[in-house]
């Protein structure tokens, strides 16, 4: 389906953008079954009149044509023997239809709860498998907001629906049934509730799209706070400003409480109504009914089945106008979700969201380095920025050697660390792996290199599982684990440790020091035997010591490894075969005396 305009779809047609085929086909089922619930509903409801009036005259009950010629059926003879079977088969109708319903709701639910997992997981992966420039700049609260938010509000909202169809379909059948037994009573009851309907979908509806989407707002707001407070909490304690975030976050919440209180209210307003209304109008009508000296107990009968009706009617009725408040309400993330979710996310979890063509997936050969890496004559600039990083600038890192990268701040050491990973791309020139693009085959580049940052992201997990990160426990390899932490000198701190590699580390690795942090960096960039190890100013923040300590570690790869170096003080790339000077969009060789 292709996506119009916001102003010219309706609800159901974004509603249909997010499902598939199979799911199409899923829904016609639900509905089926949904209309099942309504003829069992309906039948419940038809059979009460019959019953009540048979209890409260049985002696005229045989009299009945229709009811004669089915007593006659069975063989049953008399009134008393007939009501105990009708009742019965009213008791058994009644069983079966809410263990029938009962049922149903399982199914409905089933349904809007896996394709909502579904849905987060599939953007979840959209998001994982986008460009890294996409992501320079991003709102991440707004994407969490998104995949925590929008898409389970949305889906709540389908299951609204579905329940909402359910009602109507109850509802409908049994005024159909009430139509029957009393027309005049029937169109008033009907006058009523399509005039309250009309009412609370043209007065509250807008209201309750205008909280809809403050909601949507204040929960990025209460988002943005939480994530800047924690993630800064450092910084956040040593300028003691915690009251400051705090402030922040409560006031954010106070407006969302505010919201949520606005939504409860206008949620609940038309059911105190309709019910109000119709309890009143039935009231009404029989008093005026005594008033004019009528006989009540000709109209019991009546009564009696419309009060039943009313027992299954009127919280229908309540629901739908419920249902149509909260539709309004979380309509606004439906639209959201709407203009957001691309093609590629409405994919299986397990399949393909890379958008490439047939011809773009065919696998081709891995890489290879036996001879050179080069970023030849590159031109480069950040998105929606007018100063170029890089023009025409060329780079060599030969195998074996250990490339040393220098230059001020701000001239683009790490950029070449992100062309070279490819999570860059690059204006003009290409990046080759012994004179093939690495983008031929990208996955095969990127097993081919361990990469160390400055800052090195620890899970709150254990040391084997930081070490493998992003591996199932069952297949961590042990052994592998021992080997890189002897390479990474860790090996004897991990040792004495009481729990050894089952330690956890905390958030971000809290509880090591930072060399130690550095240490399972490098640990972890070995794990899978890479050819090409990339430091990115993997030592900037250690002190002397630490650094010094962690340097061994670096240099004991000399003639080992093929490694890029990028330097934060001039000794970290003393011991390199080749050095690079980084300045003014250029890269030139260079050495430490210049």
């Amino acid at each position: 389906m292709k996506k119009q305009s916001q102003e010219h779809v309706g609800l159901l047609q974004k509603i249909a953008y997010l499902f598939d085929r199979k799911q199409f086909w899923q829904l016609g089922g639900l509905a089926f079954l949904i209309l099942i619930g309504g003829i069992l509903e309906t039948l419940g409801v038809s059979m009460m009149l019959p019953v009540a009036e048979a209890v409260m005259a049985p002696d005229k009950i045989m009299e009945n044509e229709l009811v004669g010629k089915a007593a006659a059926t069975l063989g049953i003879d008399s009134s008393r023997t007939l009501i105990i079977w009708m009742l019965s088969v009213l008791i058994g109708i009644f069983v079966f239809k809410n263990v029938y319903l009962l049922f149903l709701t399982y199914v409905q639910n089933t349904f809007v709860t896996r394709n909502r997992n579904r849905m987060i997981s599939r953007v979840m992966r959209e998001f994982l498998n986008r460009p890294y420039e996409d992501y320079l700049g991003a709102d991440i609260p707004t994407v969490f907001r998104l995949t925590d938010s929008d898409i389970p509000n949305a889906f709540q909202l389908i299951l609204v629906l579905i329940q909402m169809t359910t009602e109507i379909v109850v509802a409908v059948s049994i005024c159909i049934v009430l139509m029957w037994m009393s027309p005049l009573i029937s169109i008033g009851c009907g006058v009523l509730f399509l005039g309250m309907t009309l009412m609370i979908t043209r007065v509250l509806k807008p209201r309750l799209n205008a909280i809809g989407r403050k909601n949507q707002a204040i929960q990025s707001r209460i988002a943005k706070w939480r994530i800047q407070s924690i993630y800064g909490l450092k910084d956040v304690k040593v300028l003691h400003r915690e009251e400051f975030f705090v402030r922040n976050y409560y006031e954010s919440g106070a407006v969302g409480a505010n919201v949520a209180r606005n939504y409860a209210v206008m949620n609940n307003t038309p059911r105190l109504l309709i019910e109000t209304v119709f309890i009143a109008a039935m009231l009404s009508f029989i008093l005026v009914y005594i008033l004019q000296d009528g006989d009540i107990t000709v109209l019991m009968p009546q009564l009696m089945a419309f009060a039943a009706a009313a027992v299954r009617v009127m919280p229908a009725t309540n629901r739908i106008n419920t249902y149509l408040s909260e539709i309004a309400y979380a309509q606004p993330c439906l639209d959201y979700l709407y203009e957001n979710l691309t093609d590629h996310m409405k994919r299986d979890v397990n399949g393909s969201v890379t958008g490439l063509t047939g011809e773009e997936k065919q696998e081709k050969p891995p890489l290879a380095l036996t001879d050179k890496i080069v970023l030849d004559h590159i031109s480069f600039s950040y998105p929606n920025t007018e100063k170029p990083i890089f023009t025409d600038a060329h780079m060599e890192v030969r195998k074996g050697q250990s490339v040393g990268i220098m230059g001020p701040s701000g001239a683009g050491k790490s950029t070449i660390v992100d062309i070279l990973l490819g999570l860059l791309h690059v204006q003009e020139g290409t990046i080759t792996c012994d004179g093939r693009d690495i983008f031929e085959n990208y996955p095969s580049w990127l097993s081919k290199i361990g990469y160390i940052p400055q800052s090195i992201y620890l899970i709150d997990e254990s040391i084997r599982d930081n070490i493998a990160f992003g591996i199932d426990a069952d297949r961590i390899d042990d052994k592998r684990i021992w080997e890189v932490l002897e390479e990474a000198q860790l090996k004897s701190f991990v040792e004495e440790l009481p729990e050894g590699l089952e330690t956890t580390i905390g958030d971000r690795g809290v509880r090591i020091s930072g060399g130690q942090r550095q240490r399972l960096g490098i640990a972890r960039a070995l794990y899978h035997n890479p050819e090409i190890l990339v430091f990115d100013e993997a030592t900037s923040a250690l002190d002397g010591d630490t650094e010094s300590a962690v340097m061994e570690a670096v240099n004991s790869f000399h003639g080992k490894k093929t490694m890029v170096i990028i330097a934060h003080r001039l000794n970290t790339i003393a011991k390199c075969d080749v050095i690079y000077k980084v300045e003014n969009g250029k890269i030139a060789q260079t050495n430490l005396e210049e």
